[in-house]
C-alpha cells in the first residue's frame, strides 16, 4: 500500500467530519469563462458555427447568381445589354463573386455596406468600388434624416460622392440600418458559451463525474493531496490503490442530461430564424420529415421568401449607380433548375406558345444557337379563327374523308 494514503489519513481534527470529493474538485471545472463574450465583435460570432453557415450561405447564393443588364426602352420594353464595367470588373481584389460576398456579408453581419468609389469613368459614373469594413465607417448622427449625413472612415471624413451606403433593416428616423449580430448578441453568446463549454467537456477527456469517499477525517490540505495524486494517476492510466475506506464512485452525467446538446439546438433553430433560412440548411432540426416534393418546395421558398429581399435591395442599390434607363437584375432562375422531365416540358411549352425560341432555350441549356439562325424563329401562335382539322369517322369512305379534310362540306 502506499504511504501518501497513510500519510493521508492521520487522525485530524473531529469537527472536520467526514468529506466527499466531487468531480470538480478533483478535475477542476474546466477554463474559466471570461467575464464576457463578446459576442458583437464579427470574428467572434463567425466562430459560432450556425452564425458562419447562415451568413456564407446566403452570400455565396447570392454571389453565384448571374447579375444581368437592361436597358428600357421608350415604349417601355427591356432590352438586354452589357454589363457596365463597375460590375464585370469591379475592385482590384478578386472577382465580381467576392465583391458580392463582401457586400453581402457586410449586410449580414453588421446590417450595413459601405463602399469607397476610388475612380469613376468619363461620364461621372462609379469604375470601382472597394467595400470597406463596417466597423471602420461611422456616421456622426445616426438621427440625422432631415440632412445629408458626415461620413467618418477610421475617424477621417469621407467625400460623401465617394461613398457608397447601402443599409439593410432600417428603423424609421435613423440612417443606418440595424446589425443584426449586435442586436441579437444575447443568442449568439449563449451559443458561444455553450460551444465553450463543450469544448472544455472534452478538453478534460470526457472522464465521467466521480466522487471519492471516505469514512475518516481529512483536513484541506490532506483533501487536496488526494485529489492531486488521485488525478495523477489516473491521468497516466496507471492502476488506483484506494484504501482505508477510501470509495470511489463514478457518476455518468450525459451532455444531454447537462442540456448541452439541447441549448446548441436551440442556438442554430434561433440564428436561422434570424436570418429567415431553414434549420435544417444550417445543420438544425426542420419540424417534419422532408420528401423530394417538398425539398423542391422549400428550395423555391428559399429563393422566394429569403433571397429575394436581398436580391431586390442590391439590384435598386446597383442601379442607381448607373446612367437612368439602365438597371441590372440578377437572374435567380439559375438557382432553381426544376427536374429534368419538368424543365423539358416547360421548354415545349414556351416552343408551342411561340414566347420563346430555340436558341433562347439553347442559352439557358448553356448550349450554343443552332447554325445558320435557325433557332432564331418563334413557333406559331394559335390563331383562333382557323377551323380544326376534322376527325374521320369510321362510317365514311375514303372520298368522303378526303373532302372532309380539305374542309368541303358533303
Amino acid at each position: 500500500m502506499s504511504n501518501w494514503f497513510t500519510r493521508l489519513f492521520r487522525p485530524g481534527n473531529p469537527d472536520e467530519g467526514k468529506r466527499a470529493f466531487t468531480r470538480e474538485d478533483v478535475w477542476g471545472h474546466g477554463v474559466d469563462l471570461p467575464p464576457q463574450v463578446h459576442a458583437a465583435d464579427i470574428e467572434t460570432a463567425l466562430t459560432l458555427a450556425p452564425v458562419y453557415s447562415a451568413t456564407r450561405l446566403l452570400a455565396d447564393s447570392v454571389a453565384a447568381l448571374p447579375l444581368q443588364a437592361f436597358r428600357r426602352t421608350a415604349d417601355g420594353a427591356r432590352k438586354p445589354m452589357s454589363a457596365p464595367e463597375v460590375f464585370t470588373d469591379p475592385t482590384e481584389f478578386g472577382t465580381t463573386h467576392e465583391w458580392v460576398q463582401r457586400v453581402m456579408t457586410s449586410l449580414l453581419l453588421r446590417g450595413n455596406a459601405y463602399g469607397y468609389v476610388p475612380l469613376f469613368d468619363r461620364d461621372g459614373y462609379p469604375r470601382r468600388i472597394e467595400w470597406l469594413h463596417p466597423d471602420e465607417v461611422s456616421v456622426d448622427d445616426n438621427f440625422s434624416v432631415g440632412r445629408r449625413p458626415v461620413w467618418f472612415w477610421k475617424g477621417r471624413r469621407v467625400d460623401p460622392g465617394r461613398l457608397v451606403h447601402i443599409p439593410g433593416y432600417v428603423l424609421p428616423g435613423q440612417v443606418l440600418g440595424l446589425a443584426p449580430i449586435s442586436a441579437f448578441a444575447l443568442t449568439t453568446e449563449t451559443g458561444l458559451l455553450s460551444q465553450q463549454f463543450g469544448r472544455d467537456w472534452f478538453r478534460n477527456g470526457s472522464v465521467p463525474s466521480g466522487v471519492l469517499e471516505t469514512d475518516q477525517s481529512v483536513d484541506q490540505n490532506q483533501a487536496r493531496v488526494l485529489k492531486d495524486r488521485f488525478r495523477e494517476a489516473t491521468r497516466g492510466r496507471e492502476p488506483i490503490v484506494l484504501g482505508l475506506g477510501t470509495r470511489y464512485n463514478p457518476i455518468t452525467v450525459s451532455p444531454d442530461e447537462s442540456q448541452f446538446l439541447a441549448t446548441l439546438k436551440m442556438t442554430v433553430n434561433q440564428i436561422a430564424s434570424i436570418y429567415g433560412i431553414p434549420p435544417d440548411m444550417i445543420g438544425g432540426e426542420a419540424g417534419g420529415s422532408l420528401t423530394y416534393a417538398n425539398v423542391e418546395q422549400q428550395s423555391l421558398n428559399f429563393v422566394t421568401y429569403t433571397l429575394r429581399p436581398w436580391l431586390t435591395k442590391l439590384e435598386s442599390s446597383f442601379s442607381r449607380l448607373i446612367p437612368d434607363g439602365e438597371y441590372v437584375r440578377f437572374n435567380a432562375d439559375a438557382m432553381v433548375r426544376a427536374d429534368l422531365t419538368s424543365r423539358y416540358a416547360a421548354h415545349h411549352i414556351a416552343l408551342t406558345d411561340g414566347w420563346k425560341n430555340r436558341d433562347e432555350i439553347r442559352e439557358l441549356e448553356d448550349l450554343p444557337p443552332l447554325p445558320g439562325g435557325q433557332g432564331k424563329t418563334y413557333g406559331p401562335v394559335a390563331d383562333p379563327a382557323r377551323k380544326p382539322t376534322p376527325v374521320p369517322r369510321d362510317d365514311e369512305d375514303e372520298p368522303v374523308r378526303r373532302l372532309r379534310a380539305a374542309g368541303t362540306e358533303y
